[in-house]
């Protein structure tokens, strides 16, 4: 008898959902187009989005203001994505050396 291999750290999680046939087909096609053919990928980017959108809601409403047009929200998502480009650029450069 074989014993079980053990799942690597930081393996994911599997979950059942139906959805249909039209519904897979668009995901495996932005699926390939964005990561390569990895539909998980793309389920994790569609949930960070949704995430960032419930929060940005709860937000607004604390804020007390009316809700935000399309074009406002888009200028804010832009600036938002734009920030975090660079932050992940930033995060990418190799920390500088003082010298003595």
């Amino acid at each position: 008898m074989k014993a079980k291999r053990r799942r690597r750290a930081g393996a994911s999680e599997t979950i059942g959902v139906s959805v249909d046939a039209e519904t897979k087909r668009k995901l495996k096609a932005l699926a390939q187009d964005k990561h390569q053919g990895n539909v998980s990928a793309l389920i994790t980017e569609m949930t960070e989005d949704a995430v960032r959108r419930a929060a940005f809601e709860r937000a607004w409403r604390w804020y007390g203001g009316p809700e935000p047009t399309s074009a406002a929200r888009a200028r804010i998502d832009a600036e938002l994505e734009e920030g975090w480009r660079l932050a992940r650029k930033k995060a990418k450069q190799r920390p500088r050396t003082r010298a003595a």
